[in-house]
C-alpha cells in the first residue's frame, strides 16, 4: 500500500526546520515551516502549493524568498498559512523588492492568518505589484484547509509568542484490490485516480467511467476499493514546557502515524529550555508516548549538542520507547 503523504525533513536536525510533504500521484506538495530550503530541487519547489508556518522567527521563515523567486512565473497560486502576524510578515517580505516589471507574471499569493477564533484572508498579486488586498474573515474551528483527499488542522500554542502546530490527516485510504480488478478484466490506468476521487467526493452511483471503450457505473466498481484508516502526520516545534501546552499537544497529535517534534534542549539543560520557551528531548519523548504515535522523528536541536556522543534524539527515543509508567 502506497501512502498518500510522502514526507521528509529538508535539513538535518541541527539546521533550519522544514518538512516537505509530497502527495502521491499528484504533482503537488506542501511545506511545514520554511527555513532554509536550498536543499530542495527546482522541480520540488514547483510542486509546492501550500506553506504552513508555525511562527515567523528567521529560522522558520527565511526560505520564503527562495520559494517566491522559484514560483514567480507559475499560474497556480501559492497559499500561506500562519499565526496572527503572518500577513504582515509576507507583506514586509514583498515590500523589500521592486516590482515594476512583473505585471505580466501570473503569480498570486493567498495568505491566511489565524488570530484567536478567526482566520483572516488576504491576497497579493503580481499583476498588482503585490499590493495587499484584505479579503474575508471566517471562523477558525481548528481546520485551516479541507479538501476531499485530506484535512489540515492547526492548534495555537505558546512560544512566548503565538506558535501554531499542524497535522495533515487523510480521512480514509483507498486501496485497489488487484485480484478483483483482474477478475473483472479491468486495466490499471489513470482512470483509477478518477475513481478514487469519485469515491472520496461521494459522487452518485450512476456516475459513469469509460474504461477500455466500455462504460461502467460507479456502483458497479465499488468492490474493487478497500477502505482503510487514513494516514496522519503531525508537526510541532518551538513551544514552551508548559502544562497547558503539553496537554494540548498530546491531544492534538494523538494517533499520528508520524510525529515530527522539536527536541531543542536535552533534559540536563531544562532551565535553559524554560528560559528559551522550548521543549527538552525527554519531554518530547513523553509527549509521543502519551499520544500513542507510531513513529517519532525529533528535529530542531541546539547547535551546542553537535559533538555530543549522546544526542537529543537518543534521549527522546529512550523515553518514547520506555515501556514503564
Amino acid at each position: 500500500m502506497k501512502p498518500t503523504f510522502i514526507h521528509n525533513l529538508v535539513n538535518s536536525p541541527f539546521e533550519d526546520p522544514s518538512l516537505f510533504v509530497r502527495i502521491t500521484r499528484e504533482k503537488r506538495a506542501f511545506l511545514f515551516d520554511i527555513g532554509n530550503i536550498n536543499a530542495l530541487k527546482p522541480r520540488d519547489l514547483q510542486k509546492i502549493t501550500d506553506v504552513f508556518v508555525t511562527h515567523t522567527h528567521i529560522d522558520h521563515f527565511i526560505g520564503f524568498d527562495t520559494l517566491l523567486r522559484a514560483l514567480l512565473r507559475r499560474e497556480i497560486p501559492l497559499r500561506v498559512y500562519g499565526p496572527s502576524n503572518i500577513t504582515d510578515c509576507v507583506e514586509g517580505k514583498l515590500r523589500g523588492y521592486t516590482w515594476n516589471l512583473i505585471k505580466e507574471y501570473p503569480l498570486t499569493i493567498d495568505v491566511f492568518s489565524v488570530n484567536g477564533d478567526r482566520i483572516l484572508s488576504s491576497s497579493f498579486s503580481s499583476e498588482n505589484n503585490f499590493r495587499r488586498i484584505d479579503n474575508n474573515i471566517s471562523e477558525f474551528n481548528g481546520i485551516i484547509l479541507r479538501e476531499p483527499l485530506f484535512t489540515i488542522k492547526a492548534i495555537q500554542l505558546d512560544h512566548q509568542i503565538p506558535c501554531l502546530a499542524f497535522s495533515a490527516e487523510e480521512e480514509f485510504h483507498i486501496n485497489i484490490n488487484k485480484v478483483i480488478l483482474k477478475k473483472m478484466g479491468l486495466p490499471v490506468g489513470p482512470w483509477l485516480s478518477d475513481f478514487k476521487k469519485a469515491v472520496r467526493e461521494q459522487m452518485p452511483g450512476d456516475m459513469e467511467f469509460i474504461i477500455s471503450n466500455k462504460r461502467y457505473k460507479l456502483d458497479n466498481l465499488r468492490n474493487i476499493a478497500k477502505i482503510t484508516k487514513g494516514q496522519k502526520i503531525a508537526y510541532v516545534t518551538d513551544v514552551s514546557i508548559d502544562a497547558g501546552n503539553i496537554k494540548n499537544i498530546i491531544g492534538f497529535v494523538s494517533g499520528s502515524d508520524t510525529l515530527y517534534c522539536e527536541a531543542y534542549f536535552m533534559e540536563e539543560d531544562r532551565e535553559r529550555a524554560l528560559e528559551r520557551f522550548h521543549l527538552t528531548s525527554t519531554v518530547t519523548g513523553k509527549i509521543a508516548k502519551e499520544a500513542g504515535v507510531k513513529n517519532l522523528v525529533v528535529m530542531h536541536f541546539s547547535p551546542k549538542y553537535r559533538t555530543n556522543s549522546d544526542t537529543p534524539e537518543d534521549e527522546a527515543m529512550r523515553e518514547f520507547r520506555h515501556s514503564g509508567r
